[in-house]
């Protein structure tokens, strides 16, 4: 396998911009966000009347990478005095099909600073995906879903979005939402707290269409309570203090994913509540239930007609792709006061393998590639960028580990509210090995991080223990390094105290019955190079006489594998490692449950939390003070219960991780602008979500 290396003063150049961060700033009413790049070795500075002025720290890649001096960004006192928009809807609005741009636009835009400069209206962006939605992968990053706040680059706040501007009470047990007057749905039709509210009161709340209400939405135990105050104001009352609930519900899409506002006009023909007919329209479009053909009606994956707050609209669909047509009522614009999106279409392309998708995007069939693209692959796409017509760009993973390991603690158990059988003596037996500290602590020194850096990630990656990535305000240095050092012979000194003997040809170690440590398990292969890193995982185990079996399967399967407490063992990508996500969902740390395929290693522990001690398995004390950490952290966010939590992973290794801070390779053509560097791709950044796609351009 090849062991090229990315330029180490580029990589280096990445990293370092990277902590410096991309400066945001905002002002209400009028909200302004600001973002800029130096690339000059200049000290930059713009004047208005009334400047608010924040000191960046900013990395220049030249011959040499230094540092510029202090940049000022400024935040305007007033909205753009003129509208400006696309030639396609300047038509549109000649034809008589929409109104003035300044009529479809609200009274208060979301104004932003293109990333580069002020860009150029027209083109059409090509992406595609191993997907048979109407969009998905990186046809989402480019035309994003719309939350009510906005993360920004760094990851530490929240911005206005879809929102002007909200309040968190003293007791953060209250929020208060002030919705942007004017904004309009993408047929034309006003925008409204009661959009808010028909998600609550008729979705959320209703028993067909949400069975279990997800448990961010009920804190405390109950439903969260909202109330609409005016028009474009409603206030959101809960039972516990929610003190995460702005970075975690409103700029992240966690449990309210893109479906916090639902357009009231159009969906409510589809709930039986409003229309009385609704069964009949689910028979006509082949359900056999009014609440499954709101469903989908309500996904914009599977419905082109759905109004949505998107900067593109569906158009066209076929097998082979999908077309996105600009939004006329779109409701961002740049400093100058165009009408965002620059770009007027989006071809979504489906393709049928991954082969397929590698071959179009090495022949620069793509202008944007990011969700199934590899460091593995990065000489190969720096090899045909010229006659492609794009460059390579490596954003940071944002994981703690690009793949993470978990045994089982629970393995053989069965829920309190299961049918009660005899335990099956070989699972209670390997539960019983692999809830050893040791166990999991001598699987982690026998891994050879810095190998698996050099062969799968060329050097670029870190050696390091699971656990919060550096960015983060709660990481220390001895929560990577535990455990993590490459040491086989301590490893068969733990494996021999815990009394796992090796056979007579010395080739396997034995379970306490005798037979040969053999672990069959099953993975799903996705995002990050899981499969590659797990055949380097099983050589090192073999060293100390650990075998592992595994194959790939599906990840529906896998989920319900895991659900049912059938895998021994689990690996995911090490995700939810930032600040955004974090300990607020500490899947890795904590036996949470509510995670699916992602780890199997205390499913009925977390049951047994998340169900109020009425389901699952009672966990041990260890365990409970974990539960009782993160009750904590969810009611104050202070330091001190997340440390807790982060060194209890660090002791006691509940997650085993490799290679962490990885690159990711992201393919853009030449011809687009306002792209940027330097970014987190990840789930807890939303990928594209904090430096605004909406505001690419092809400059021509």
């Amino acid at each position: 396998m090849s062991t090229d290396k990315i330029s180490r003063r580029k990589f280096l150049y990445t990293g370092a911009a990277a902590s410096a961060g991309v400066a945001l700033a905002a002002c209400q009413p009028q909200t302004v966000i600001v973002e800029k790049t130096v690339k000059e070795t200049v000290e930059v500075e713009k004047e208005v009347t009334t400047v608010v002025e924040k000191e960046v720290t900013k990395v220049v890649e030249k011959e040499v990478t230094k540092v510029v001096e202090v940049e000022k960004l400024i935040t305007p006192t007033a909205l753009p005095s003129a509208f400006g928009e696309s030639p396609v809807t300047a038509q549109m609005v000649i034809d008589g099909k929409i109104p003035p741009v300044d009529e479809r636009l609200p009274t208060e835009p979301l104004v932003i600073y293109p990333y580069d400069e002020i860009g150029q209206y027209g083109g059409q962006i090509r992406v595609g995906a191993l997907s048979t939605s109407l969009i998905g992968g990186d046809g989402d990053l480019v035309n994003p879903t719309q939350q009510m706040l906005r993360l920004t680059p760094n990851l530490r706040e929240q911005v206005p979005n879809v929102l002007k501007d909200w309040s968190l009470s003293p007791d953060f047990q209250t929020i208060t939402c002030f919705m942007r007057k004017g904004l309009k749905w993408s047929d034309g039709e006003p925008v409204t707290a009661d959009d808010v509210l028909f998600v609550q009161e008729d979705i959320i709340l209703n028993t067909d269409l949400t069975p279990g209400i997800p448990e961010h939405l009920r804190p405390g135990g109950k439903p969260m309570v909202m109330e609409k105050l005016d028009d474009y104001s409603y206030k959101i009352t809960f039972f516990a203090p929610v003190p995460y609930w702005p970075q975690l519900m409103m700029a992240h899409k966690y449990d309210y994913w893109d479906q916090w506002i639902n357009p009231k006009h159009y969906m409510e023909q589809f709930h039986i509540k409003y229309n009385p007919k609704a069964n009949d329209l689910a028979v006509e479009a082949k359900r056999d239930f009014w609440y499954q053909n709101f469903g989908d009606k309500r996904s914009f994956g599977l419905n082109m007609d759905i109004p949505h707050l998107r900067a593109l609209v569906a158009a066209e669909d076929s097998p082979e792709r999908a077309l996105w047509t600009r939004n006329p009522y779109f409701w961002i614009t740049d400093s100058e006061g165009n009408q965002l999106p620059y770009i007027d279409e989006e071809s979504f392309s489906r393709d049928a393998d991954l082969s397929l998708h590698n071959a179009k995007i090495v022949g620069g069939s793509y202008d944007f590639v990011g969700f199934d693209t590899s460091i593995q692959n990065y000489k190969t796409y720096a090899d045909a960028a010229d006659q492609g017509g794009y460059h390579v760009i490596l954003w940071r993973s944002g994981k703690g580990s690009d793949v993470v390991y978990n045994v089982n603690c629970n393995y053989g158990w069965v829920g309190m509210q299961e049918p009660q059988q005899p335990e099956d003596p070989t699972r209670k037996m390997m539960r019983e090995v692999f809830t050893d500290d040791r166990f999991r602590q001598a699987l982690s020194v026998a891994i050879n991080r810095d190998e698996v850096n050099d062969i799968l990630y060329f050097g670029n990656g870190v050696a390091r223990q699971m656990t919060v990535i550096p960015e983060s305000r709660h990481f220390k240095e001895e929560y990577a390094t535990a455990w993590a050092q490459y040491d086989p012979d301590l490893a068969n000194q733990v494996l021999d105290e815990l009394g796992l003997n090796w056979d007579a040809d010395k080739t396997h170690r034995l379970w306490p019955d005798g037979t040969p440590m053999i672990i069959a398990w099953d993975l799903y292969e996705s995002e990050t190079p899981k499969g590659p890193t797990t055949e380097l995982i099983k050589e090192y185990w073999m060293n100390v006489g650990i075998e592992i079996q595994y194959k790939s399967i599906t990840r529906t399967l896998i989920t319900q594998k895991i659900e049912a407490n059938e895998e021994p063992m689990s690996l995911w990508h090490g995700d939810e490692t930032t600040d955004v996500l974090g300990l607020l969902r500490p899947k890795f740390f904590v036996p949470i449950g509510n995670y699916s395929d992602e780890s199997c290693w205390g499913v009925l522990w977390g049951q047994w939390w998340r169900s109020l001690h009425e389901q699952g398995v009672e966990p041990p004390q260890v365990i409970k003070n974990l539960y009782d950490w993160t009750d904590e952290y969810l009611n104050t966010l202070s330091l001190e219960p997340a440390a807790n939590i982060l060194a209890s992973q660090a002791e006691h290794i509940w997650t085993i991780g490799v290679v962490g801070n990885a690159p990711q390779p992201l393919i853009v053509n030449n011809a687009l602008g306002n792209t940027t560097e330097d970014g987190f791709w990840v789930w807890d950044s939303l990928w594209t979500w904090p430096i605004y796609p909406e505001q690419w351009y092809f400059k021509q």
